[in-house]
């Protein structure tokens, strides 16, 4: 006979209770011996017996491995694991934060700062060429999307090159301060300056020249450093100018002034600007990718200035974020197991937008650090990229009020539907959530799916789907908190998984399946006729029309842009179908009724010779 297990320990605590309800359900089940658990679970004895053991939390996989052999709801014991170990975690996390605190080799979601030099890697030479870019030109215009790092570069990477010791702050010189990306110069750096526009650019413009006109005064002139000694000038979210002023002339001033400034041609006395502004200085400014475009657009002038002088920053490659994530540990005499390595690479290089959300996870990894090693582990209790996303999602929709709740939520369904949209099926319509395939096409844990696998076929949406009142606002919120990623004129979610880690959303998704088909399908063919320069035989016809007219009307599908043009287009076309058939009825009864009259004509006429005869 097996032997009996050794009882618990004494205790109520929440490792406790899991392992007391793993022992309950094998006592379920019949309580097979575990050797007998092992053939079933393909894993070893062992492992079984500690994991319901109660001393510590075992791996997902076993415990997932435990349960399916007893014939548990893998779903449910997944779902207790997770929320076991982030308390587990959380407890952990607590009891480390007061020993790490200035000692974290990541700074998590928030962007690298001037301080961070130290611990900002992978970004070697796109750091180069913007030095080197920025000795050539006076106006330096940084653009990418959302969370491609573009504030981190600047910031970590030109500010500490130049010798800023803080990201506000201006320049000197700070010994130490080496390694990473943004090694300051040998020589004592160059005055440098940084400012966000904000809802008052010029207010920004003028504290920002003061400081750097203060610091002019006080650094020496003439260096031989990257920018020859000229005040450097940085303009971080720029796109604040779009988003979050609304005074069209102040922008106009703003950049007027920038512009100016550039060329040494600005008059601070007429500008109201301080007396003690520098005459002449260099400018960078960083500006998201969405909102490029339509800033030189409004700002001839800038687009001139700045027409040689633009540097994108993309997704960086494997060896960039190889070295992102393991030289920070290794500086602080920390390792990164390979299997973590692997996978957070491998994640992050499909996902827009991943950086900030890669720092995030790292910092958590690393305060669930097994010694001095993180580990894969540690990363799997934090919850991953996708938990970090869900529990940011579901405090942001918790923080707004009632219509941005509608708002986000319509955005969240539409971004959603576009991952379910790329993985349509063969007869046309979206994949299900829960196909049994993973991000890149591999099958998940137990079965979970998440949808549309196929990074290649994922097609983000149209910023232009996204103008309805309110909604730009409630876009711009949801790119702050990194749950989407804009670039130029696109939209997608920052991570592709979230529809499946969010339950919420989860929720929404399934419960508007058959409106989300449709949703998608609505999108394609608007999308299509746009294409193909609004061929007029692509428009809907017919009880189709009518049904979706009837359904955006009813608020049950979400019309926008050029969804709301092709609906239009396909209502005028139909009115004007329905006149032109009314046209050619009128004209066959008029024919008919001609026809008529002559063949009356005819028979009279014959009657009235007969009756001669």
């Amino acid at each position: 006979m097996p032997r009996r297990e050794s009882p618990l320990d004494p205790g109520d605590g929440p490792l406790l209770r899991f392992a007391g309800d793993l022992r309950a359900l094998r006592e379920r089940a019949g309580r097979p011996p575990y050797r007998q658990l092992a053939l079933r679970a393909h894993c070893s004895a062992a492992s079984l017996s500690v994991a319901a053991g109660g001393r510590r939390l075992p791996s997902l996989a076993v415990t997932l491995a435990y349960v399916q052999a007893c014939g548990g709801d893998v779903r449910e014991w997944r779902h207790r694991w997770q929320l076991l170990a982030a308390e587990l975690a959380a407890e952990q996390c607590a009891r480390r934060r007061a020993q790490d605190v200035g000692r974290a080799p990541y700074p998590g979601a928030a962007a690298f700062e001037a301080a961070d030099a130290e611990r900002f890697f992978g970004r070697e030479a796109l750091l180069d060429r913007l030095v080197a870019l920025l000795a050539e030109r006076r106006l330096v215009i940084v653009s990418g999307p959302s969370g491609a790092g573009k504030s981190s570069l600047v910031r970590a990477g030109l500010l500490a090159r130049l010798g800023a010791p803080a990201a506000t702050g201006t320049a000197t010189g700070r010994p130490g301060a080496g390694g990473g990306a943004g090694r300051p110069p040998a020589d004592g750096g160059v005055p440098v300056a940084l400012l966000t526009p904000g809802e008052r650019p010029m207010e920004a413009y003028a504290l920002a020249l003061a400081r750097l006109g203060q610091r002019a005064g006080e650094t020496r002139r003439g260096g031989s450093g990257p920018t020859a000694g000229d005040p450097v000038l940085v303009v971080d979210q720029a796109e604040q100018l779009r988003t979050r002023c609304r005074d069209a002339a102040e922008r106009a001033r703003f950049l007027d002034a920038l512009v100016a400034t550039a060329a040494g041609v600005a008059d601070g006395a007429s500008d109201g600007l301080p007396v003690a502004a520098p005459a002449r200085c260099r400018v960078v400014l960083v500006v998201r990718s969405d909102q490029c475009g339509p800033l030189l657009a409004e700002h001839p002038g800038l687009a001139e200035a700045g027409r040689h002088g633009v540097l994108p920053v993309g997704r960086p490659a494997p060896d960039e974020l190889r070295r992102a994530i393991t030289e920070p540990a290794l500086r602080s005499g920390c390792t990164v197991e390979g299997a973590l390595l692997a996978v957070l690479i491998s994640t992050a290089a499909q996902q827009p937008g991943a950086l900030p959300l890669l720092s995030a996870a790292l910092l958590e990894t690393w305060r669930r650090r097994s010694g001095n090693a993180l580990t894969l582990a540690g990363f799997q209790a934090t919850g991953g990229f996708e938990g970090a996303l869900a529990r940011t999602a579901e405090a942001l929709y918790n923080g707004l009020e009632a219509p941005d709740q509608a708002r986000a939520r319509a955005v969240f369904l539409r971004l959603g539907g576009e991952l379910l949209g790329a993985g349509e099926d063969a007869a046309g319509g979206p994949a299900a959530l829960g196909d049994g395939l993973a991000p890149g096409g591999g099958p998940l844990p137990g079965g979970e799916l998440v949808p549309g696998g196929d990074e290649g076929t994922r097609k983000p949406a149209r910023r232009a789907e996204f103008d309805d009142p309110g909604v730009p606002e409630v876009m711009e919120r949801l790119v702050r908190a990194r749950l989407v990623v804009v670039d130029r004129d696109t939209v997608e979610l920052s991570h592709q998984a979230l529809p499946q880690a969010w339950p919420r959303l989860r929720d929404w998704l399934a419960e508007g399946r058959e409106a989300l088909g449709e949703q998608c399908r609505l999108t394609a063919a608007a999308r299509g006729w746009a294409a193909a320069d609004q061929d007029p035989e692509l428009l809907y016809r017919g009880v189709r029309l009518e049904e979706l007219v009837r359904r955006v009307a009813a608020g049950e599908l979400a019309a926008a842009g050029v969804e709301r043009a092709f609906l239009a287009a396909s209502s005028r076309a139909a009115v004007a179908d329905r006149r032109r058939a009314q046209r050619q009825n009128l004209a066959v009864a008029g024919v008919a009724a001609a026809g008529g009259a002559l063949l009356a004509l005819a028979g009279g006429s014959r009657i009235r010779r007969a009756w001669r005869w």
